[in-house]
């Protein structure tokens, strides 16, 4: 559903003229979080006034997103922010209704080059980039300013961009030049191209950058619901991370864009600000919320922190790509953000056909414990680092193929790099890609509401193959199947049954 503006009958506002004094609690902060005239409105999503709610505005409907049930409305005249989010929350109909805030790119400017790109150092990269460099089957994007799409350090590794503002893409006439400078040095930090002899390396050497645009303005500001919906429009379209480095963490409705970005197999992650803020009063289980480190491995002065961050990563001098076809040292967690988004694009690489759920787990599980012994409210988990986190999981992803796959006939499974005689399940899915746990090796697949096919054991030599029968009935349809041991997940095969 696709709707520019139209009005929906809110009765009750028509009738409750009076009592209009709600507390403030939407705050107006310039260049920070400003508000833009507008709210952002979800109905709950398991409450018996589900459809009442979707019915009962009267304000103009900018637009509605149906990905996650999110209306976009104009604040009506003569109601503030606060008043009109009051009035709807008071019907006990809505999640939650608020601001559809302008946000602003998370930047502390500092021109120095301190060091060589310290981080990568911190991080472990090099010792990393023993193991892989080459993340080029996997789509990372970033919702942010664009990109200079002509810098010799980023030319070879962007794909083609979306302008989330306009809503074109790239080849049909959406701007993605940077028009702040933001963009480029976030898309630096997760793909520079390295050993090519110039500039500097982002975490990952080869990988697809996939910009989203979301500012038209100079200054960088965009509306919350063009981070979320371009982030979410990224993952419809093939990335497996997506990167926000912008203000208004937050805001409940980037908890709803990263709970539907991980149930399309993809990871949603999010700067912690840069303003010292304690976010110990939300978490959201579905986006990983990133502070940032000086070169010391100690939390920033400005870095906010908190219940909400899952990890941090280095974010003070983070030498990266500038526009113009140069280079600085900018410091925010801004830059923190795409740096722990490289290092999933990387745990993606290494682990084809891996579940969005279990690259999070190996991201978080192999960062370096800081402050505190475990997860704690300072550092989360840790600080990310990149040798720990390709090393980690399975030995090397099992190699899943199939014969053509035809209605009412035998199709058979050939799966290779088992280990010897382990219990190896290939499971089919009809609804795609997704995460659903399988019980017979106890892993988390990377496809929907799995249904067992096949329980093989393979041999000493590490083969496991099995034929099993494709019905008549699932003709014309799409299935997606992937191959399982403990420990151990193998790519994932689609095709249409014939």
């Amino acid at each position: 559903m696709s709707v520019k503006s139209s009005l929906f009958l809110f009765p009750f506002l028509l009738l409750a003229t009076a009592n209009l004094d709600a507390q403030e609690h939407f705050k107006n902060s310039p260049g920070i979080t400003e508000l833009s005239g507008r709210m952002i409105a979800r109905p709950l999503q398991d409450g018996p006034n589900l459809q009442a709610a979707r019915v009962r505005v009267q304000a103009t409907l900018i637009r509605y997103n149906e990905r996650v049930d999110e209306y976009i409305l104009a604040v009506p005249e003569g109601l503030t922010e606060d008043q009109f989010s009051a009035k709807l929350m008071a019907t006990g109909d809505y999640q939650y209704v608020e601001p559809d805030w302008i946000c602003y790119p998370l930047l502390t400017p500092n021109d120095s080059r301190f060091g060589n790109q310290w981080h990568h150092q911190n991080m472990q990269s090099e010792l990393g980039w023993d193991t892989i460099t080459d993340a080029s089957s996997v789509v990372a994007a970033y919702t942010d300013t664009g990109i200079d799409t002509n810098h010799p350090d980023l030319v070879n590794n962007v794909i083609e961009g979306y302008n989330q503002v306009s809503q074109k893409w790239q080849s049909a006439g959406g701007n993605m030049e940077d028009i702040n400078g933001h963009g480029t040095w976030v898309a630096g930090c997760i793909g520079a191209e390295g050993n090519n002899g110039i500039g500097v390396a982002g975490v990952a050497w080869k990988v697809q950058i996939f910009p989203i645009r979301v500012s038209e303005s100079s200054g960088g500001g965009a509306y919350l619901s063009d981070l979320t919906d371009g982030a979410m429009f990224a993952v419809d379209h093939g990335a497996l991370t997506v990167s926000t480095s912008y203000s208004g963490v937050e805001s409940p409705s980037i908890g709803t864009a990263g709970t539907y970005i991980k149930s399309q197999g993809g990871l949603y992650f999010y700067a912690a600000g840069n303003s010292g803020n304690n976010w110990s009063n939300f978490d959201y289980p579905d986006v990983i919320i990133v502070g940032a480190t000086n070169s010391g491995d100690v939390k920033t002065s400005w870095s906010g922190y908190g219940l909400a961050v899952d990890c941090v990563a280095p974010g003070e001098n983070i030498e990266s790509t500038a526009m113009g076809g140069g280079y600085s040292a900018p410091s925010g967690t801004s830059f923190s953000t795409p740096l722990t988004s490289g290092v999933a694009a990387m745990i993606f690489a290494k682990n084809p056909g891996m579940s969005a759920q279990a690259v999070e787990d190996i991201l978080l599980s192999s960062c370096d414990d800081l402050g505190a012994a475990g997860e704690d409210n300072t550092y989360g988990h840790g600080r990310i680092n990149l040798r720990a986190a390709v090393e980690a999981g399975p030995a090397g992803p099992l190699v899943l193929t199939m014969g053509t796959l035809t209605g009412g006939a035998i199709v058979n499974a050939h799966v290779e790099d088992c280990t010897a005689s382990a219990l190896v399940v290939v499971a089919y899915s009809l609804q795609g890609l997704g995460t659903s746990f399988e019980w017979n090796t106890g892993m988390v697949l990377g496809i929907r509401n799995n249904n067992v096919a096949l329980m093989l054991t393979a041999n000493g030599l590490g083969v496991a193959d099995g034929n099993s029968f494709v019905p008549n009935r699932g003709s014309g349809r799409t299935v997606w199947i992937q191959a399982a041991e403990a420990g151990n997940l193998s790519n994932i095969h689609s095709s249409v049954i014939l």
